[in-house]
């Protein structure tokens, strides 16, 4: 399979044989070139060009993988696997009920958004509903999530970077022009309905934009190159992220087989390991004081490779979630390309010693979470890598205000 991120001669001829079908050209030569140049590409490496034409910049749109579609349906449809149906906790099937979720407020939104342009001003209660469905909408935060930090990772073990990082950069741009259409939204019945109006359909025209991408390219694609090792990963690990507009699913997804071959061996748990002058514990004992810290610890080791995480809590509940499945992730790619420069300066920072820790806040829902960031060497100075360690300091704010002044409840 061809490693999309390099092979930028294809990539710019099937953005010309797009542009000659978007311009009236000739679909029997258009047809005819793409099978003269694609003839040893495999459909999967076709889908991931389109996913790097579609949210890079090189102008290509929906309408016009859409149109190459209907010229070229075998794309569509070729490999069997894509039209498997599937169980209904399987998390392709659970990923599309929430498309379809989706399209429906969506529809919902679009009828009550008519009636209110013909029927002014605007009334209360249909003011209500609207701002209900809208907000309710913002669930498909989840439902991105899902996708950039369970799907992407294992498509960057099958060596796919480029796309992903271009698709989500577009999820990002839909959450900024979502946030617009709510900010706008929470202004009416006093603020510019038109405005609010614009707003929303720049929203849901990239909202709908990536529904066809995930359901016609995207899902396709996992389904030809994930195993079933993969999507049991991704059932196990999706709870931590949430659902949209759908119930969690009652049961969780398992294969139909078990491959009974695989090593199930498990490392010892009661060796002692020694810890220089400060004694020793076993492995168990080392995990569990680890997993019963106040604070979420991740390590990013000199390689910049995401390599461990404590599971003080269940991932659902972690102030910053992480999953199994980004064990092993190079660092830059867990992040979104909106914060990657911040986040690569500070690591280069701490390696180069320019700065030997940072911290910071910031405050989720009702709570005050504090970051530190802090470079890890050795006695002979080698930096080994970046512990972040994450703290809930509001308990810190509702003390009691003797105890905040220090005086001990044992002077009293």
């Amino acid at each position: 399979m061809l490693n999309v991120q390099f092979d930028i001669k294809r990539i710019h001829i099937l953005k010309e044989l797009l542009l000659r079908l978007r311009h009236g050209g000739s679909s029997e030569k258009i047809q005819s070139d793409f099978e003269q140049y694609f003839k040893q590409v495999s459909v999967v490496d076709v889908w991931l060009i389109q996913l790097e034409l579609l949210n890079g910049d090189y102008g290509i749109t929906i309408e016009d993988v859409k149109r190459f579609s209907s010229i070229h349906p075998d794309l569509y449809g070729s490999i069997t696997n894509v039209t498997e149906t599937f169980d209904i906790y399987h998390p392709v099937q659970i990923y599309k009920e929430e498309n379809t979720a989706c399209q429906i407020v969506l529809n919902q939104i679009n009828r009550l958004l008519e009636s209110m342009e013909e029927n002014q001003p605007l009334e209360t209660d249909r003011l209500d509903e609207l701002r209900h469905l809208l907000f309710r909408l913002g669930e498909f935060h989840n439902h991105y999530n899902r996708k950039e930090k369970l799907f992407f990772p294992i498509m960057e073990r099958y060596g796919h970077y480029s796309p992903i990082r271009t698709v989500w950069l577009v999820d990002d741009q839909i959450r900024v022009l979502y946030q617009a259409a709510k900010r706008q939204i929470v202004q009416l019945p006093d603020g510019d309905f038109a405005r609010f109006r614009k707003r929303y359909d720049a929203f849901e025209t990239k909202f709908k934009e990536m529904i066809f991408q995930e359901e016609a390219i995207l899902l396709p694609i996992l389904q030809s190159i994930f195993s079933e090792d993969d999507w049991l990963a991704i059932a196990s690990e999706s709870d931590a992220f949430g659902y949209t507009m759908i119930e969690a699913p009652i049961e969780r997804w398992t294969p139909k087989s078990v491959d009974v071959d695989k090593a199930t061996t498990e490392p010892s748990t009661t060796q002692d390991v020694v810890f220089g002058g400060g004694g020793y514990l076993t492995t168990e004992e080392a995990t569990l004081i680890f997993n019963n810290l106040p604070l979420e610890i991740t390590f990013v080791d000199k390689n910049d490779l995401f390599k461990y995480f404590n599971e003080m809590t269940e991932a659902s509940e972690m102030m910053l979630v992480r999953t199994p499945i980004s064990i092993g992730r190079n660092v830059a790619n867990c992040h979104p390309p909106k914060s990657l420069k911040k986040v690569m300066t500070l690591i280069r920072d701490l390696k180069t010693g320019k700065r030997t820790s940072e911290s910071m806040w910031f405050k989720k829902n009702d709570q005050y979470i504090h970051l530190t960031y802090k470079a890890i060497s050795n006695e002979a100075g080698e930096f080994l890598g970046v512990l972040e360690y994450v703290q809930d300091i509001q308990p810190f704010f509702e003390l009691p205000s003797k105890v905040k002044t220090g005086l001990s409840v044992l002077e009293e």
